[in-house]
């Protein structure tokens, strides 16, 4: 084997190892304003993780993810108020029921493609959203209407899922995105992830060689509503209070979806990037221009998605790829130099 068919190991460790110092390290040196930030960019990449799994992989642009957050956040925060039922539990009974909501919602809605799917996503999430404000009980659930959820304050307690601090939040939030990544990297280097593959690429290709579209999409939907169900459980935990304006609105929907666009769909980090990029643009910019001048920093922050979407069409993951990959192959290709002319001085 020469030195070009040898695989490069060291392909992508600079950059994995730059963000896990980021990510694990840097925000237990920063203020608690800088702390809250960190813990929205890992919240919104775990949203856009999840959106990925099935949008991402299948190809159908969904614009009502945030009825299944909402869905996660809801119950789980219900069966914490009239249960008594810690979070911790909670969290897992309402992503089972949240994944079978999205299994019932994708039977029908897998048969559309294209806008007709994205339109339709749409309107299911505003349908939710009116129908929960509109409504204080529904089987004998306090809903609570438009007033939505309000947790109580106990104090810092873990199996309440309540903390102190915010660092505690994030260091929780660090374990959600790490395990959904290491799904969504499963799924893609799976067979369901090559049948997904497949079916983005041409579903009727697919479906003359034996792949079930409607099944392998249904199994793609439930484990993502199952794992956005965590982060909406989180919302609940972290805000202490659930809002169906909010937490089921068309905004919420869109900016997890753009986020896994801008950062690249079908990629195992791309939401990840798209959410550091993203999201701290956001925070700066309200805070700097919100008041001031209302509606300037969404224009900012549209023309800055505007600019990745025309100069990095499949998402900014594959510049960030490319630049770290150069960068390797010039300290390591310069070492192997090294070593190689240090070899020839020996013989």
């Amino acid at each position: 084997m020469n030195s070009k068919e040898r695989p490069n190991f060291f392909k992508g460790k600079i950059f994995a190892i730059l963000a896990l110092l980021i990510l694990l390290v840097v925000p237990n040196f920063v203020s608690t304003n800088v702390q809250i930030v960190f813990i929205l960019i890992l919240f919104y990449a775990l949203c856009a993780s999840c959106w990925n799994i099935v949008c991402g992989f299948v190809g159908e642009l969904s614009l009502g993810h945030a009825v299944f957050l909402g869905l996660g956040a809801y119950i789980s925060s219900l069966l914490l108020m009239d249960c008594s039922l810690s979070p911790w539990v909670g969290m897992f009974i309402a992503a089972i029921i949240t994944a079978i909501f999205g299994v019932i919602v994708g039977l029908p809605c897998f048969r559309l493609h294209g806008p007709y799917f994205a339109l339709t996503t749409i309107a299911l999430g505003e349908l939710i959203r009116i129908f929960v404000e509109n409504n204080e009980k529904i089987f004998g659930i306090n809903l609570r209407g438009a007033m939505g959820l309000v947790l109580k304050q106990t104090g810092n307690q873990f199996i309440a899922f309540e903390f102190a601090n915010k660092i505690t939040y994030y260091y929780v939030l660090v374990v959600f995105v790490a395990i959904t990544i290491f799904v969504t990297w499963l799924i893609k280097n799976s067979k369901l992830g090559f049948y997904l593959t497949a079916i983005k690429s041409d579903s009727d290709a697919a479906e003359s060689l034996g792949i079930k579209l409607t099944k392998y999409k249904l199994i793609a939907m439930a484990i993502s509503c199952f794992m956005i169900s965590f982060a909406g459980t989180f919302y609940a935990q972290y805000f202490r209070y659930v809002g169906p304006t909010r937490i089921f609105s068309h905004d919420m929907s869109v900016q997890i979806a753009l986020i896994a666009l801008v950062g690249g769909q079908g990629t195992v980090f791309g939401p990840l990037m798209g959410a550091c990029l993203l999201v701290p643009i956001t925070e700066f910019l309200s805070e700097e221009f919100g008041g001031a001048l209302p509606g300037l920093h969404l224009f900012i922050y549209g023309v800055v998605m505007i600019l990745v979407v025309l100069y990095m069409p499949k998402g900014i993951y594959q510049t960030v790829v490319k630049f770290f990959s150069k960068l390797e192959n010039k300290i390591f290709g310069n070492e192997k130099k090294k070593s190689k002319s240090l070899e020839k001085g020996v013989k």
